[in-house]
């Protein structure tokens, strides 16, 4: 059933829940103190450098945090040990759209109209990516997340062919069911500070 089908009250009832999820993760991240996030990040960038998937990578596309977000900070500087290829987001607004570039040690970071900090416009733009970290407000065990209403990762995802998607949480954000939409796009792992979920995506589309 794709969304143009879907009855409108659901699809109301559903963006409302959304609505409403992201409210309450929004405070209950907000809420964790700075020593447990920073505890809490040390462990879910251990388990990420430690997934097999990971081990061949050669190029990786990560995110500046903000908002209480997991610190994906340790996760490039382990990558890089590994000689792999670094690239972040820029917000292209007029777009609706993100768009990526590769970023070496010492270029400086510039703040977006959004308050993220992003590489300069002039850092070599890239069109392909072997993994992406995925930022989320909530996750389910399907892959299914609750990102901040823009849209844009819905909209990138699907132009990175088969890269492998990867979405970091603290564990209280891993809930039981994402009211999700058609257009709504999946992740492969979901990462906590607890556990690594598989959620079969690449499986399921082969």
């Amino acid at each position: 059933m794709n969304d143009d089908s879907m009855d409108p009250r659901e699809r109301v009832l559903r963006g409302r829940v959304k609505d409403d999820f992201r409210k309450r993760m929004k405070a209950l991240r907000g809420s964790l103190p700075k020593e447990a996030r920073a505890a809490r990040s040390a462990k879910i960038t251990e388990r990420l450098l430690a997934l097999p998937e990971l081990a061949s990578v050669r190029s990786f596309a990560a995110f500046s945090p903000i908002r209480g977000e997991v610190d994906p900070r340790a996760i490039v500087g382990g990558l890089r040990e590994r000689q792999v290829e670094i690239i972040l987001p820029r917000v292209l607004p007029e777009e609706g759209m993100l768009s990526l570039h590769r970023f070496a040690p010492g270029d400086p970071l510039t703040e977006s109209g959004w308050g993220i900090l992003e590489p300069p416009e002039h850092c070599p733009r890239v069109t392909e990516v072997e993994a992406i970290l995925v930022p989320a407000l909530a996750v389910d065990l399907t892959g299914h997340r609750i990102g901040y209403g823009k849209g844009f990762y819905d909209r990138l995802l699907p132009t990175l062919g088969n890269a492998l998607r990867i979405t970091v949480v603290y564990d209280f954000q891993l809930i039981a069911e994402v009211p999700a939409l058609e257009h709504d796009e999946r992740v492969d792992l979901v990462v906590t500070d607890a556990q690594v979920v598989r959620t079969g995506r690449l499986i399921e589309k082969n």
